[in-house]
């Protein structure tokens, strides 16, 4: 009997590649892988793409966004990292690559590395600087509080400072202090905090926990609405061994939640007894003033001074004398003065005296009344002139002038008539003649054409 041929079994390219995908897979399900991040990449995506090699080897990543989203750190080329994660294969390429869903740094805590990093960033930028720092009021009335509502923390700072003061009044905003969201949330009641007039002092903070209970504490945008704040703030987080960028960026640390409402509110009872203290110190340093001036004006008027009024009057006395003197003085220099000045003038008059002039100004006084009386006689011959020849002009031109030669000016109702029709019989008209006026009554209009 021929023994049977033996055919291979024959693979299309995707035939294998799904099986070795499907083999992988099984295989590397859940693994932890680490090894150093190198060719680091995040297009718009948002998607991370790397490559994780050790000395030897090397393997692709792809690192969604979805997985990226709880990270507590950015990563880096050349970052030692932890990945959790699973095998697959890229079928399109047939690359093998790890699905990353968890990324850890290698030696140091993800939270630790995102702290010291976002430390580093702020410090730099100056928000832990201690001149940017506002002061804290010496005694607040008006307390805010963003915390939890329902956590130990805001029993605690209510209960102790209604104790210490009962007069303060405390004003909580509601947040979320651990968990997604939390630090939009606790940004958010800081602003909000801002926004409310009259106060004084805001607490931010919580009860303690661990580091990622506390996490939120840590974020930038919690960081940012402290700084930016305009009341002053204390960080009130967790207990005194835990630390966190609020404590380094607040105007003030307190170590736990109750020691803020101890650190800012101080004891009414106290505030009182200082108070007294002080009124009573007050009250003796005055009491010790008035004693002191009231001897000192004892001593002064036991003094001559005020018992003799001699010893008053005599300064002024001598004072006054001595301005008669120098009034009297200043009066014979002003007298001697004058007389020098009167002097001076009086030889100045002599000097110009007029009966030496006195022909002269005779002359010259008879000269210009001689062109005075030849200038007015020329004004007045030219006037003369000028008249006779101006009312020659005006008889010429003149009404009264063409009266006299027989003519005569007729006048109806006050308006001279130049023709027939502006008059009718029986209308009563004036005619001026060259020597006295008619009025006459019209018996006939004739019309000339």
């Amino acid at each position: 009997m021929d023994s049977e041929e033996i055919v291979p079994q024959i693979y299309s390219v995707s035939q294998i590649t799904g099986d070795v995908k499907s083999i992988l897979e099984s295989a590397f399900d859940s693994i932890w892988i680490e090894g150093e991040i190198s060719n680091l990449r995040i297009p718009s995506s948002q998607h991370a793409y790397f490559i994780l090699k050790d000395n030897r080897s090397q393997i692709r990543c792809v690192f969604f966004k979805g997985f990226r989203a709880g990270l507590k750190f950015q990563p880096e080329d050349g970052d030692q990292v932890l990945l959790f994660g699973r095998m697959t294969v890229y079928e399109s390429r047939g690359d093998y690559q790890l699905i990353v869903e968890r990324m850890e740094p290698k030696g140091l805590g993800a939270l630790q590395k995102s702290f010291e990093k976002l430390k580093a960033g702020l410090m730099q930028e100056g928000l832990f600087n201690e001149e940017n720092k506002k002061p804290i009021p010496p005694f607040p009335w008006r307390v805010g509080v963003v915390t939890s509502a329902t956590g130990a923390a805001v029993r605690d700072i209510i209960n102790i400072i209604q104790r210490r003061n009962p007069k303060v009044s405390v004003l909580v905003y509601p947040v979320k202090v651990q968990g997604e969201g939390a630090a939009k949330e606790i940004a958010e009641g800081i602003q909000q905090m801002n926004l409310i007039k009259d106060l004084d002092v805001l607490i931010v903070g919580r009860g303690g926990g661990s580091i990622e209970d506390l996490w939120a504490f840590n974020e930038e945008v919690v960081a940012r609405a402290i700084y930016k704040s305009v009341l002053p703030i204390v960080s009130a987080v967790g207990h005194e061994i835990d630390f966190t960028i609020t404590d380094l960026v607040a105007d003030l640390r307190a170590p736990t939640p109750s020691a803020a409402a101890e650190l800012i509110v101080p004891k009414l009872d106290e505030m009182l007894h200082k108070k007294n203290i002080l009124s009573e110190q007050l009250l003796l340093v005055l009491t010790n003033k008035i004693n002191q001036y009231a001897d000192l004006l004892k001593r002064l008027m036991e003094r001559r001074f005020f018992k003799d009024l001699t010893y008053i009057i005599q300064p002024q006395t001598q004072r006054l004398d001595d301005l008669n003197n120098r009034l009297f003085r200043g009066l014979e220099q002003s007298v001697i003065l004058q007389k020098q000045n009167m002097m001076s003038i009086i030889h100045q008059f002599i000097r110009l005296n007029p009966l030496n002039n006195i022909q002269k100004l005779i002359e010259k006084k008879e000269l210009l009344l001689h062109l005075l009386v030849q200038n007015i006689q020329a004004t007045v011959r030219l006037d003369r002139e000028r008249f006779d020849g101006i009312s020659k002009n005006l008889n010429a031109l003149s009404p009264l002038a063409i009266l006299d030669r027989g003519y005569s000016i007729t006048s109806f109702q006050g308006k001279s008539l130049a023709k027939t029709n502006q008059i009718k019989q029986g209308d009563s008209v004036n005619i001026r003649l060259s020597k006295g006026q008619l009025d006459c009554t019209v018996d006939k209009v004739t019309l000339f054409k």
